[in-house]
């Protein structure tokens, strides 16, 4: 349970890849005429936070013997105070060398796709942006603070290509993706096999990430960050890459749908509410069942009350979750057995404006949240009618 709990923050907050070694690298080298750069796009695989695949830089001399992978998308977990810096989202990333061929085994050996876009740049681009990447691995420069949505192992590619242009002017093609949000695209990599995860993360995940992107932040996907450059144009007319060539094809076996946990939390609503009504008939006192709901709930507020003011995860801020995992449901938890009508209402309350205000908040709610809301509301409508009676 620790360790899928560890793996849903590392797939929201940063991503993983397989560790790779340095390739010795420590000065850059004049390329020959015949070097080119290339982005590499691997596609998801089978672990969670495989989902969104990964992005890479290879630069290839063969006159001087360099085939080589850059790879944005490395952390160890042998960094000191790991696990508080990555709560606090302080933990440090890296950029590490690889050669080409151990860096393909990995992804051929899982079964996992990969496209290779040649850059069209001159000589000079080129020369700058190898120099660049050399610079970047020194032990001095490679460490960098990781952002999911805003710098990760595909922006940073995108970004180091940009600079690299010399200051020639490119057009992005704003009409290959409708106006959606962060999360528009999380839902579009999590398919019906990932559903408990996609929970997960929009219980984690604030407003900011529901706000319209622009057409550069869509690329911090690695596979809309391939198709928008296959249509991006120089100031010429020319294509900034070649054609995407697929050098691996995906292996994988299909895994099996999930099931819904909205079908799961309206089923458990129904229970829920079929029992309230039977303990109201035989007077029965469900202060344990209050007590492990409100428990849940008080765990759940608190690691989201925590995530928006304790740490630097920019993601998690301003999560209107908090509207029902909400932090009075403690004095509920320490007062099972006592009345609290004032508190117990003002939680009711607040729930009965999300639910109204559910297509109006400025933040997208999975829809297994409107059972969820629904059945907190059943129990405190038992306890002020307990209460009262």
């Amino acid at each position: 349970m620790k360790r899928h709990f560890i793996l849903l923050i590392l797939l929201l907050l940063g991503c993983t890849c397989s560790y790779a070694g340095p390739t010795g690298i420590t000065d850059t080298v004049k390329l020959d005429s015949s070097a080119y750069a290339s982005i590499m796009t691997c596609g998801p695989g089978d672990e969670l936070y495989e989902t969104f695949g990964h992005s890479a830089l290879r630069i290839v001399d063969t006159a001087n013997d360099i085939d080589i992978v850059f790879n944005y998308g490395m952390f160890s977990f042998g960094e000191p105070h790991f696990y508080l810096k990555f709560l606090h989202g302080q933990l440090n990333y890296f950029v590490s060398a690889t050669e080409y061929t151990d860096f393909t085994w990995e992804y051929d050996h899982y079964g996992r796709s990969v496209f290779e876009q040649r850059l069209k740049l001159s000589a000079e681009e080129l020369q700058y942006l190898f120099d660049t990447l050399c610079i970047n691995i020194r032990p001095e420069n490679k460490y960098y603070k990781y952002d999911f949505f805003r710098d990760n192992c595909a922006t940073r590619v995108r970004d180091i290509v940009e600079v690299s242009l010399a200051g020639r002017s490119f057009i992005k093609n704003t009409e290959q993706h409708p106006a959606t949000s962060y999360r528009d695209l999380i839902y579009k990599y999590t398919d019906s096999t990932l559903l408990w995860w996609r929970l997960g993360i929009d219980l984690l995940l604030g407003a900011r990430c529901d706000a319209a992107m622009t057409t550069s932040q869509y690329m911090y996907i690695p596979m809309e960050m391939m198709a928008q450059y296959d249509t991006t144009l120089m100031a010429d007319g020319t294509t900034l890459v070649e054609p995407a060539v697929q050098l691996l094809t995906e292996k994988r076996v299909p895994q099996a749908k999930s099931v819904s946990p909205t079908l799961c939390f309206w089923i458990l609503f129904g229970i829920i509410l079929l029992l309230s009504i039977i303990a109201r008939i035989k007077n029965w006192k469900l202060y344990w069942l209050d007590g492990i709901i409100f428990g849940i709930v008080c765990i759940v507020s608190l690691v989201l009350i925590y995530l928006w003011f304790g740490s630097d995860h920019w993601c998690t801020k301003a999560n209107f979750n908090l509207m029902w995992a909400n932090p009075l449901f403690l004095i509920l938890l320490f007062r099972l057995r006592r009345k609290n009508t004032i508190t117990t209402l003002v939680i009711a309350g607040i729930m009965l404006v999300q639910l109204i205000g559910w297509n109006l908040l400025p933040q997208h709610f999975n829809s297994a949240v409107f059972p969820m809301v629904l059945t907190l509301m059943v129990r405190l409508a038992d306890r002020v009618v307990k209460f009262r009676v």
